[in-house]
């Protein structure tokens, strides 16, 4: 066999797996993204078939494309009036559990592993935030209703958002030496969110109207992702934060003919009737982006498991990432707890469907090398911390999601029983 038939078969069988892992998600309870990652380690670090070292240089890239495409599609699916009413919490629950797991890395760190101060705030700002790139893809495959499904998209992306902004700010700390106020963060966390919103508004409400014009036609697609890829651009070029605006924007463009009902009585009061016809988005534009977020997804999951390199694992790397793996379920089961009495939809789920959404994921490698780059932490101390998080907490989450869905399924053949 040839090399790029050996290739050939590769991509092939890559694709076939993430298919039958999404089918058989429902029969094994076992996330497709686990199943993936896996593959990846098997054909990377396991065998070496493909070497770790190969890929360092372009994960940034492929792990912001991948991004980019999960957060444009979580955002088409989600109901605007959803969001609205879910954001409260969200917002709480991301922070409560960003800020407890920061405080609980930090103390761990400095109590039991001697770590220096500063070292010990840096891995609790790594390691703070969840994966919208894992989580996303998993939610919704499981059985929780719609609003908590809501709540916990926008939690995973502004947790994110947290953890990019505080690794940066603190490494550049770190770097130059100069004081910041906490007022100067807070100060600068808002006005990067701030420019997302009006970027994603701004562009949402042009491109909608857009689009209800040429959805039908040839390329229409490739043009909103050319779009949404310039937009992300734009963002992060102006200081804001890009996963918000491409989740805000896919909201938007999702719900375009929602809102332009909504707001079609106000429109002719001020003598601008609108067609809420031109704000429609087509379905096949959805579904071609369904089936490239699957594809890019799929190979993206695969990514991380060839990142691993298990020789740089060492007993103390391991003990600190389990420590650093029990801070998270700690810290997730008070932010949860914490959150609960202000969310119905926290309330009425069990606390399973929302504990086990811990994940960290590419974003959590990439801030890693952010701090490498910095030269703050060695390589030798950090990253085998990184991917022993990132293996760690995805267990983690097949654990909790296997022992969800188990319990769901058990719950409905006896409620079908009993009827």
């Amino acid at each position: 066999m040839t090399d790029v038939s050996l290739f050939a078969a590769l991509i092939g069988g890559i694709i076939v797996l993430g298919v039958v892992g999404d089918f058989l998600f429902s029969k094994s309870k076992i996330p497709t993204p686990v199943i993936l990652m896996l593959a990846g380690i098997l054909l990377g670090p396991a065998t070496h078939i493909f070497k770790s070292d190969l890929f360092f240089d372009i994960a940034p890239y492929f792990g912001t494309f991948a991004l980019i495409l999960i957060l444009f599609e979580g955002g088409l699916d989600l109901e605007f009036d959803l969001v609205i009413r879910q954001f409260s919490s969200a917002l709480l629950l991301g922070f409560a559990s960003f800020l407890l797991g920061v405080a609980g890395i930090t103390l761990v760190l400095l109590t039991f592993f001697q770590m220096k101060p500063q070292e010990a705030l840096l891995f609790g700002f790594i390691f703070g935030g969840t994966s919208p790139a894992v989580i996303l893809p998993v939610l919704p495959r499981l059985t929780i209703p719609k609003k908590l499904k809501t709540l916990l998209t926008l939690e995973a992306v502004i947790s994110e958002v947290l953890t990019v902004i505080s690794v940066i700010i603190y490494t550049g700390i770190l770097r130059e030496g100069t004081h910041v106020e906490t007022t100067e963060i807070i100060s600068h966390i808002a006005v990067s969110i701030g420019i997302s919103v009006i970027l994603a508004l701004l562009s949402g409400i042009l491109w909608s109207r857009f689009m209800g014009y040429f959805s039908r036609q040839n390329l229409a697609y490739m043009l909103t992702l050319g779009f949404v890829l310039l937009l992300y651009t734009l963002t992060s070029f102006l200081g804001g934060e890009a996963a918000i605006t491409v989740l805000a924007f896919g909201i938007l463009l999702g719900n375009g003919q929602h809102l332009a009902t909504r707001s079609q009585q106000i429109m002719s009061k001020l003598n601008n009737p609108i067609n809420v016809k031109d704000f429609e988005l087509d379905e096949v534009v959805k579904k071609i982006n369904a089936e490239l977020t699957f594809l890019v997804r799929t190979f993206f999951f695969v990514f991380i498991g060839l990142l691993f390199d298990f020789t740089l694992f060492t007993p103390e790397a391991l003990l600190t990432a389990g420590a650093v793996l029990s801070v998270f379920v700690l810290s997730r089961l008070l932010s949860v707890n914490l959150t609960k009495p202000l969310s119905p939809s926290l309330r009425s789920a069990h606390i399973s469907s929302s504990l086990g959404l811990l994940p960290r994921g590419l974003a959590t490698a990439v801030m890693g090398f952010v701090v490498l780059e910095a030269g703050i932490i060695s390589s030798e101390k950090l990253m085998p911390v990184v991917f022993s998080v990132i293996l760690g907490s995805n267990l983690l989450l097949t654990a909790f999601v296997y022992y969800y869905q188990s319990r769901h399924s058990a719950s409905a053949e006896t409620a079908g029983a009993d009827a």
